[in-house]
């Protein structure tokens, strides 16, 4: 099991699209769902969804509702207290004024110059620390809150770039219980 000083975040906005542009991908149950689960199985008692339309955070509090308040809950416990996990957020710093989060950002690629640090050393550090993970094409680091640094990156074999997004989390945590 994982501190419960550690959290983690899915950031929706701001990343960057296909051409390294700024944008705003859209929150899938399916991302409320896993994520929710994931950091359930680890022990983590936050997650947050970070996304500026409140469009979206009705969709979650519809989707959680169900669960947490509704007949989901009464039929499934396990589903209503995962589920109550999640968060959402308008912006990433509205999450790290929560509990003073220091932020630890991830992706496929360390920036040029960046020294990524294991997972396994978070639990070692001091502080409250939040992970954070981007949808698109990966975070619009220039328009995010400064950072205490880089989760290094997940290494494969294969043939593609870079895992889901669901699936880097389950990586990372589990690499987190490796201290």
């Amino acid at each position: 099991m994982i501190a419960a000083s550690i959290a983690v975040a899915l950031v929706h906005s701001p990343v960057l699209n296909q051409r390294g542009e700024t944008s705003t991908t859209a929150i899938t149950p399916m991302d409320v769902h896993d994520f929710a689960r994931t950091a359930a199985f680890y022990g983590l008692d936050t997650v947050y969804l970070v996304h500026p339309a409140e469009g979206m955070h009705a969709m979650v509090r519809d989707l959680t509702g169900y669960w947490k308040e509704g007949k989901g809950g009464e039929r499934n416990q396990g589903r209503k207290q995962v589920l109550a996990a999640v968060q959402v957020v308008n912006r990433l710093e509205d999450a790290q004024q929560q509990r003073d989060y220091q932020l630890w950002l991830t992706s496929a690629q360390l920036p040029s110059g960046a020294e990524g640090v294991l997972p396994s050393q978070l639990p070692k550090m001091k502080g409250n620390h939040l992970i954070v993970l981007g949808t698109g094409s990966g975070l619009d680091v220039e328009k995010l809150p400064k950072v205490n640094g880089w989760l290094s990156p997940i290494a494969g074999v294969g043939k593609v770039r870079h895992l889901s997004v669901r699936a880097a989390l389950a990586i990372y945590l589990d690499r987190l219980c490796m201290s």
